[in-house]
């Protein structure tokens, strides 16, 4: 072949390279590197499989790292809020349309575009910041916010769960460890057939719960639960059981607890017995620290507990504080929520049908002279806890009169970080 039409041709195809895999803005396509350095991976839609990307170079090439949005949330790991998309997420072009590098939950498909271009942190599961999905059903008049948190949260009343027997009472409800939609939820609480039931969930463009997917459908017998599901280290779920006073820990993929503590024989028996459980979050000087409340007495306990094979052994309780109103669930209020200046602990009171909040101290105490309401009014609340994607704080009603059990959401939190594992 003539070597001036080899060298021609050769500058072609070059040409015809570098139109296909270079956005003009320093991006590559997905089978390269990302702009941060780090090797991309395929791309995925926003629901985890491959992009599809059928456009060759003689109608366009598609932009870098665009997924193809099928209008479902990217899967992220609420214990450690990573991505599960299989790689890194390469970065997102000028005007794509496709999902935001920082591994937005999003589902609309419009990134997170500053002046044109998608923010490229990597795949933290962050969401986009400051938006919120409206809910269909305002909550009514039988709530009531303190005016102190009014202008910063909205509530919203999901209603019963589909699945759960009528008049069975609600207890404390999580998201599954390994499933952004699923929710775990307690039902007949309190009652010897108590059940943990799983129910999907439905999250809107903005990534809050919206909804209910399905019916519950129970998973593990748990006669007796009560107020907190939790997940704490080895993503074992531990839960309470009232009045019977005691604490299960569930394995992951398990039906049935590896463990079950009376904590009576341990030191708390001076009332009916342990209904609120969790965890101390990671900016406090106690990290992953277990702490349970009572009711009625409302006394609050570090308890200690020491690795034992595939669980934990609970022992040493220490009572720090007592808290007034007949407490149940409680959760750690997001670092840096609107409207707190301090670190502090959500608590439903029950039996003054009023949720509070308190300041803690570092080891994650809630301080007793700092209490103040968060809602003024609220039928028989008790389970009490932040969703892991927006940071959404969910409760539940326990017999509350003339309501059928349901459950409640509060938007305008911060997310809440993984527990240490």
């Amino acid at each position: 072949m003539d070597m001036t039409l080899r060298t021609s041709i050769t500058l072609a195809l070059a040409l015809a390279l570098v139109s296909c895999g270079d956005a003009g803005d320093g991006t590559s396509d997905s089978a390269a590197s990302a702009s941060d350095g780090t090797s991309a991976g395929p791309t995925t839609s926003s629901s985890g499989s491959p992009a599809t990307t059928s456009e060759d170079c003689a109608t366009g090439c598609p932009d870098p790292g665009t997924s193809a949005s099928s209008g479902s949330l990217m899967t992220t790991d609420p214990s450690t809020g990573s991505s599960s998309d299989g790689g890194e997420s390469a970065t997102t072009g000028p005007g794509s349309t496709g999902e935001s590098a920082t591994g937005d939950t999003s589902g609309t498909g419009t990134g997170t575009s500053t002046s044109g271009a998608t923010e490229t942190d990597g795949t933290t599961g962050d969401v986009i910041p400051d938006c919120q999905d409206d809910l269909p059903n305002p909550a009514g008049q039988e709530v009531v916010i303190a005016p102190e948190f009014e202008e910063f949260y909205t509530t919203y009343d999901l209603g019963p769960v589909p699945g759960v027997p009528d008049g069975a009472l609600l207890g404390g409800c999580t998201i599954a460890h390994d499933d952004p939609d699923t929710l775990l939820i307690a039902g007949d609480s309190e009652q010897p057939d108590g059940k943990i039931y799983s129910i999907g969930v439905v999250r809107g463009p903005c990534g809050n719960i919206i909804g209910f997917n399905g019916l519950a459908t129970p998973i593990v017998d748990a006669p007796y639960v009560d107020a907190n599901l939790t997940y704490g280290p080895k993503t074992i779920l531990f839960y309470t059981h009232w009045p019977v006073n005691q604490v299960s820990q569930l394995l992951p993929g398990q039906n049935l607890p590896v463990s079950t503590t009376s904590m009576g024989p341990l030191g708390i028996n001076e009332d009916q017995g342990v209904s609120g459980l969790g965890f101390v979050p990671p900016n406090l000087n106690d990290p992953a620290g277990l702490r349970v409340l009572t009711w009625s007495a409302g006394n609050w306990y570090h308890v200690d507990y020491v690795e034992q094979n595939d669980h934990y052994a609970l022992q040493n309780p220490v009572k720090t504080a007592t808290l007034p109103n007949g407490p149940g669930g409680f959760a750690y209020v997001p670092a840096e929520s609107p409207g707190f200046d301090a670190q502090s602990v959500i608590v439903a009171e029950w039996s003054n049908n009023t949720v509070a909040v308190y300041e803690v101290d570092g080891q994650g105490d809630p301080t007793v002279a700092t209490r103040k309401d968060f809602f003024t009014v609220f039928p028989r609340p008790w389970g009490a806890y932040f969703e892991p994607i927006k940071g959404d704080f969910m409760f539940l009603t326990w017999g509350a009169p003339n309501l059928d059990d349901r459950v409640y959401i509060v938007q305008g939190f911060e997310q809440p970080p993984p527990i240490p594992q």
